[in-house]
């Protein structure tokens, strides 16, 4: 079942009980923890940098991300009421999955795009490699962007996940995960590093895994925050279409045709 968070931390009682309930294996063997490998760390400040990546801070027409006023957050739309806009976190990673060419930073601006040219939904999902329901959602996301029908083209939807964690849960995910994971997946869409919740700390529990978050790329307005897996992909952006206002929360910053 689906659990909505509103972006805010349970109480500590609250936090260990949900952490128990959550707390999952992988069914496949994962490789051991990677002592002598390189660990990514690519941790944001409030201001949106990262004092481990470079990235960019435009989108790719060139349009700076939003900066609004009151701040970025953690809250997902109730309602009528828009959510915050989520910061413009960068992380290392493949592109689209493909890890012939180099690790490179991959920032939410990426995603920024306010006439909707590219995408209507951008789909965060956070994962780690002993979690089972995470590999479950993986699988379902590589079949479905690999079907003749897949729901997330149809509905123009942009799947982005990142790793927190490698086999053990708690210790952060690795390079050499991240490559294992790739690889058992045969990943299709862009996957990222980002070990212990360095950027996405405070969104949600760290054991309720896996986490998703649907982002209304016209103003990076967070539409919706769940914990879990619901066993089919249609029915995890439908809550963010569902979500979507018809006019953009915020103001746009370029005039759209």
């Amino acid at each position: 079942m689906r659990t909505h968070t509103v972006g805010a931390l349970m109480a500590q009682a609250g936090a260990l009980a949900l952490a128990t309930l959550a707390a999952c294996s992988s069914s496949t063997p994962a490789p051991a923890d990677n002592a002598d490998a390189a660990t990514c760390d690519p941790c944001s400040g409030d201001d949106g940098g990262s004092t481990g990546t470079s990235g960019t801070n435009v989108n790719p027409d060139g349009v700076p991300y939003p900066n609004p006023a009151g701040g970025y957050g953690h809250q997902a739309r109730s309602g009528s009421t828009p959510g915050s806009i989520i910061q413009n976190f960068k992380f290392l990673g493949y592109l689209n999955g493909d890890m012939s060419q180099p690790l490179t930073t991959i920032s939410l601006a990426d995603y920024y795009d306010p006439c909707n040219k590219r995408y209507k939904i951008l789909h965060i999902s956070v994962a780690a490699v002993w979690c089972e329901p995470c590999n479950e959602e993986t699988d379902a996301v590589v079949a479905d962007l690999n079907s003749s029908s897949s729901v997330l083209k149809a509905d123009n939807t942009v799947f982005i996940q990142a790793l927190d964690d490698g086999p053990t849960e708690g210790v952060d995910a690795t390079t050499s995960d991240l490559t294992y994971w790739i690889t058992k997946h045969s990943s299709n869409f862009t996957e990222m590093l980002d070990p212990g919740l360095k950027n996405l700390n405070g969104f949600f529990q760290a054991a309720a895994i896996p986490w998703n978050s649907d982002i209304d790329v016209r103003t990076m307005e967070m539409l919706d925050s769940s914990e879990g897996w619901s066993g089919d992909v249609g029915s995890e952006i439908q809550p963010g279409l569902g979500a979507l206002p018809a006019t953009p929360s915020y103001p746009l910053p370029v005039t759209c045709p």
